[in-house]
């Protein structure tokens, strides 16, 4: 895979990473606001519950950009585009929240 075919990948995998997990945060905190809504997942209740759901979805857009990132500039000649499954597919599930949300809403 050439260099440009990888940037575009890893620049489409940053971006649905923090736009998914941002739009499943904020349409959470605004289905919430409903009465007839509640968070179903026990461990993001139990993180909301103790103010670290922000804190903790932050933490998982910093590593899950800065693992590949840098795995992919520290060792070149190594094939590590795999690495970009991760906020690919998070970034992907946490979209598909989102607009599950947006639905519910």
């Amino acid at each position: 895979m050439d260099r440009h075919r990888i940037f575009y990948w890893e620049a489409l995998a940053y971006i649905l990473l923090i736009v998914g997990t941002l739009g499943d945060h904020v349409s959470t905190m605004i289905a919430l606001r409903l009465p007839y809504i509640y968070e179903t997942n026990q461990f993001t209740a139990l993180l909301m519950s103790k103010g670290l759901w922000l804190p903790f979805d932050l933490l998982l857009i910093a590593l899950g950009i800065a693992i590949p990132y840098f795995a992919l500039r520290v060792k070149r000649g190594v094939p590590l585009t795999g690495l970009l499954a991760y906020p690919l597919v998070l970034g992907a599930i946490r979209l598909g929240a989102c607009i599950w949300n947006l639905s519910l809403i």
